[in-house]
């Protein structure tokens, strides 16, 4: 892959990037908040909740938590993109950042392909693909320009 080729992926990868970590952390900040307003009904006895609605109460706001931790990430991995992308000696940190992509997205695909617990949809494993094909795509871009500025 060319030079320019590898820095055009990473600079478009990298601005999706963090528009998607900027609304994932706009989500996941709203799904913590979701979840304290529920449980602070709950506790006040304003809202009727049984076990399981405790449950999920419990469930939002722990999974608030990890889309922020995820969408930090994901920000991070997109601004280390575009200042390889503007400046190939800065290439270290977006190539890591997209080798953890690869594999959590080669995770995400083997632990949908060996779940037993419920049938999985083709829409996901559609989705699984085609975030573990970005996420190889991204890291032969950076591989690339890895091997340009002699890292």
């Amino acid at each position: 892959m060319s030079l320019g080729a590898s820095k055009k992926i990473l600079k478009i990868f990298g601005i999706i990037s963090i528009v998607f970590g900027i609304l994932g952390i706009i989500f996941g900040i709203m799904s913590v908040a979701g979840g304290a307003i529920l449980g602070t009904g709950v506790a006040a006895g304003e809202v009727a909740a049984s076990n399981d609605m405790a449950a999920g109460v419990a469930l939002l706001g722990f999974g608030g938590l990890l889309i922020i931790i995820g969408s930090v990430i994901e920000l991070i991995s997109g601004v280390c993109s575009v200042k390889a992308a503007n400046d190939i000696s800065k290439i270290m940190p977006a190539w890591v950042f997209s080798l953890i992509g690869v594999i959590s997205s080669l995770a995400s695909v083997i632990s949908m392909v060996m779940q037993k617990v419920q049938p999985v949809k083709t829409n996901e494993i559609v989705g699984a693909v085609v975030g573990c094909i970005t996420s190889i795509l991204i890291f032969v871009a950076a591989n690339s320009i890895k091997g340009a500025a002699g890292k």
